[in-house]
């Protein structure tokens, strides 16, 4: 897993085609890494890699008619100083011998193949060159490139090959709430107020009357009741939190179109690429779920609104403000529910609020072929399991909201045809020769729904509709538990997607081909507020929300 990351990291942009797809298993829970096989070995993904570099320096050449040499510089030129060291340092060792390749005219495809970082010749791709007909032992041979040896990356540059992080990065306290934006900082939890006490965290149920001790902005005694501003403004006000526990999109994946395509690429669409690695590629502060952020900071990265339900309980109960946390990660599915509640910060032993808590785990369940993937029965046993878990830890008045797996079937016919980022410059690969490229080589993170073949993804759905027909089981054989209440709220995706009046392809990402837009990130966030209203389990407006803003203005913001 690190190697591939790695050898991610030391291309910088050149690797993001790869995490494209290959997200899941770069980037996924320790449990589902345990229990998942391993999608490909790390020399397979050394294909697809080249692929994407190469295929990036040749049309950076083609568009500005320079040789490869100078597209390379050209790259590289526009990272800053030292990811632009990194750059062309890397890129001497991994493309050693390629330039000349590619000047030639040679495919992508070909290049790699002929430097051994590929060696499945049916699986490509680019159109093949139908002039480009020596065998490969003769092509390394005149190119004297039979002896050339792959390049370890982690060996090369070891300081380079760190874990990912399962909590925040920088936490002084310990107690899993960080000052800190990216790194599981407070991009995906509320921020901490004071990382030298662990007594002092978001979500606690604290009266406040010297010192902010539950970070929401509000503290001190109001001096004609003598009584704290949390006890007059929030005691009774049934305040709660937003916990997310889900996937990809959960944590809202998503690859800036500026990464990857040539037309848009340029030195503004790569300025924030090291916070956007810091962040797996996840954008939490504008998620569905615990978005909290005004979307327009992070353009050109990020194009459409947000919408979430925790900015709605906000905009409902200021009391609520900082109380989230988003534990969605690439590659989770319903088996790795278990392990994520182990990474939640909220145990009634302490005195904290209760909270919305999500099971969102809305595709991976369906992901890999049938004899590998989950049974409908294996995933009522994990969402069973999972709401005694949660029942035994959280404070009365939860609820577990538990979202179905999604019906993609209409998004992804919608752009299957549709010319994909990467050719874009001559229109001669789509979404669908990127999906049958990755399945060729046996490394497509969903080869249920990332599929070219329409038979495929009935037969996926298919799939995921027995395992949704379980939840409702899940939720009856839920109603004696002491602490919590669980409901379904359905494929809420897929409502999103039959009701929406553009083109469907806006409601996909433009790189991945598979994860939600930021479009329909914000109107999933919307909607499922929506069904907490229709189920009647958020509180009334908060009336004291004027005194708080009055008071306190933005509560010391995010």
């Amino acid at each position: 897993m690190s190697r591939l990351y790695i050898f991610y990291k030391l291309l910088l942009f050149t690797a993001l085609l790869q995490l494209t797809v290959v997200c899941p298993s770069i980037h996924t829970a320790k449990a589902e890494a345990r229990e998942s096989k391993s999608l490909g070995s790390s020399d397979t993904w050394g294909c697809v890699l080249c692929t994407a570099v190469v295929a990036t320096v040749s049309q950076l050449g083609q568009l500005h008619q320079i040789p490869a040499k100078d597209a390379l510089g050209l790259f590289c030129s526009f990272f800053r100083s030292a990811e632009a060291v990194l750059c062309k340092t890397a890129s001497l060792i991994l493309l050693e011998g390629a330039l000349q390749l590619i000047d030639e005219g040679r495919t992508p495809d070909k290049v790699c193949q002929i430097m051994k970082y590929c060696d499945t010749e049916e699986c490509i791709l680019f159109p093949p060159d139908k002039n480009d007909t020596l065998p490969l032992h003769k092509l390394r041979s005149a190119y004297r490139l039979d002896g050339r040896k792959l390049v370890d990356a982690c060996r090369t540059f070891p300081t380079l090959c760190r874990p990912l992080f399962e909590d925040s990065a920088h936490d002084k306290d310990g107690d899993r709430f960080s000052t800190y934006p990216t790194k599981r900082g407070t991009d995906w939890r509320g921020r901490d107020c004071d990382d030298d006490d662990a007594r002092v965290y978001p979500g606690r149920n604290s009266t406040d009357s010297q010192r902010d001790e539950n970070c929401n902005g509000i503290y001190g005694v109001e001096e004609s009741s003598k009584k704290t501003y949390e006890e007059l403004w929030c005691s009774n006000s049934s305040p709660m939190g937003v916990i997310a526990v889900g996937d990809s999109a959960t944590a809202d994946f998503g690859i800036p179109l500026g990464y990857v395509s040539i037309l848009d690429l340029s030195s503004e669409a790569v300025a924030n690429i090291i916070p956007v690695l810091d962040n797996e590629i996840d954008w939490p502060m504008l998620s569905g779920l615990t978005g909290f952020a005004n979307s327009t900071r992070y353009e050109p990265d990020v194009d459409g609104p947000m919408a979430s339900v925790y900015s709605k309980l906000v905009e409902l109960n200021r009391c609520n403000h900082r109380d989230y946390q988003n534990l969605g990660h690439n590659g989770a599915r319903s088996g790795s529910i278990l392990s994520i509640l182990d990474s939640v910060a909220r145990n009634r032993s302490e005195s904290v609020k209760p909270a919305y808590v999500f099971f969102s785990m809305v595709g991976n369940d369906v992901c890999p072929r049938p004899q590998d993937a989950p049974t409908p029965l294996d995933y009522y046993h994990s969402l069973s399991e999972a709401v005694k878990k949660a029942d035994s830890f959280l404070p009365p008045g939860s609820h577990v909201l538990i979202v179905s797996l999604v019906d993609a079937r209409a998004a992804i016919g919608s752009i299957v045809n549709r010319i994909h980022p990467i050719g874009t410059l001559n229109s001669d690969v789509t979404y669908g020769n990127l999906y049958d490229y990755l399945n060729c080589l046996q490394v497509s993170p969903c080869w249920g729904w990332l599929n070219s073949n329409e038979s495929v993804r009935n037969e996926t759905w298919e799939r995921a509709s027995a395992m949704n027909a379980m939840i409702s089981r899940v939720v009856d054989e839920s109603t004696d538990l002491e602490n919590i209440k669980v409901h379904a709220l359905g494929d809420v995706i897929g409502e999103v997607v039959s009701s929406f009046e553009g083109p469907l392809w806006k409601l996909v990402n433009p790189v991945d081909g598979f994860h939600p837009s930021q479009i329909a990130t914000a109107l999933m966030g919307a909607r499922v507020f929506a069904k907490m209203q229709d189920l009647g389990i958020l509180p009334t407006e908060n009336p004291f929300n004027g005194d708080i803003q009055r008071r306190f203005g933005d509560q010391g913001g995010y």
